[in-house]
């Protein structure tokens, strides 16, 4: 039971997270969730996305509080993200 739960509050916070991304104009969601899993762009004019959104990737990794992986969709670079780790909390969605 306890894990039923798990997986249903990482979906949720999941498709909480695509749901606020997705208001967002500077945002574009190119998977929709499945589970736990969806991809997004950040949108900037004037640059290379594919590049800018590598070096978002980059960044937050290189920050060390959570873990993000890239994928292309469509021939341009995504943001993966997914919740999986069992002491994920909304806190540290949100």
């Amino acid at each position: 039971e306890n894990l039923r739960t798990m997986i249903r509050n990482h979906v949720a916070w999941s498709e909480g997270l695509a749901e606020r991304l997705a208001r967002e104009p500077d945002f574009e969601i190119v998977s929709e969730p499945m589970l736990s899993l969806f991809s997004f762009r950040h949108l900037a004019a004037g640059i290379d996305s594919d590049e800018h959104n590598l070096g978002l990737v980059n960044a937050i990794n290189d920050d060390g509080r959570i873990y993000l992986t890239q994928t292309r969709v469509g021939g341009q670079v995504a943001i993966r993200f997914q919740v999986g780790q069992f002491e994920t909390t909304a806190a540290d969605v949100d």
